[in-house]
């Protein structure tokens, strides 16, 4: 699909919530969690559920458009230039006192872990080393894989998983969907040695290029001109009825991604 048919299928969908007097709630980079109330953005979409968009391209939408901009686990495939363009333009497409929810991995939240682990494994503690390998495996892998499902994937495919239940208890019901496919499954331990086909999968949007504990997060959002920045829940929101989208939780409540933290803030 070329951009510009892109661009003319969400001004439609802008339009009719516009005419319905509908609020206007957009969900950027939605992956597989979108819903019919939002208008659902991500890289690859099917033209009716989910739009097709680049967000490194900016926004197709106008100024003062949005009551609402939801982004899960988007921003952090930005490098820090890419971050704040991206801020930049949800402040620009959000009206005056709309809500921008941001949801990341908790760069804090890995780090004290990370560090819990390596301590009981130095320790000794039964478990502590499967756990300790994971958490590494979380907090690197991410960042620094040249082909896509880097470590993590190589991991998840082992026929037999110590920790299993602690990943699960990090990553939440994404890991018990992607290890039924992974489970057992052959795959190359070879690392890639091109350097062009390297560059072209580090610039696809499949890596972390940065990550975000709560103080920085929010600090950049006050630089991008945002206000009353919070961190909060994942069942809790200024947003109206925002736990009935089913975004940030699953259809029993529990947390979708476990390993984030949730962040809202206020354009003046």
């Amino acid at each position: 699909m070329v951009s510009q048919d892109a661009v003319s299928l969400i001004r439609s969908a802008l339009m009719d919530r516009v005419l319905a007097q509908r609020p206007v709630l957009c969900n950027l980079g939605c992956g597989t969690k979108h819903h019919p109330e939002w208008i659902n953005i991500d890289f690859l979409g099917d033209g009716k559920a989910v739009f097709s968009w680049d967000l490194r391209q900016g926004l197709p939408l106008p100024n003062a458009c949005c009551d609402t901009v939801y982004s899960s686990h988007a921003i952090e495939h930005f490098d820090r230039t890419g971050a704040r363009r991206f801020l930049t333009e949800c402040r620009r497409v959000l009206k005056p006192g709309g809500i921008l929810r941001l949801v990341t991995p908790d760069l804090e939240g890995i780090a004290r872990s990370y560090l819990q682990c390596l301590e009981a494994a130095q320790r000794g503690e039964q478990g502590a080393a499967a756990r300790y390998e994971w958490i590494l495996v979380e907090l690197l892998d991410q960042l620094v894989r040249h082909e896509s499902g880097g470590e993590m994937l190589k991991l998840w495919c082992r026929p037999e998983l110590p920790a299993e239940d602690f990943i699960a208890q990090r990553v939440g019901t994404e890991y018990w969907r992607a290890r039924q496919h992974c489970k057992g499954r052959s795959i190359s331990e070879a690392a890639p040695t091109d350097a062009q086909a390297v560059g072209r999968f580090r610039l696809g949007g499949e890596v972390h290029q940065w990550m975000y504990d709560r103080y920085s997060l929010c600090r950049l959002l006050a630089e991008s001109g945002f206000s009353s920045s919070r961190v909060c829940q994942a069942t809790d929101s200024s947003i109206k009825d925002f736990a009935n989208y089913g975004l940030d939780t699953e259809p029993d409540g529990s947390v979708y991604k476990p390993d984030s933290f949730f962040v809202e803030a206020i354009v003046a």
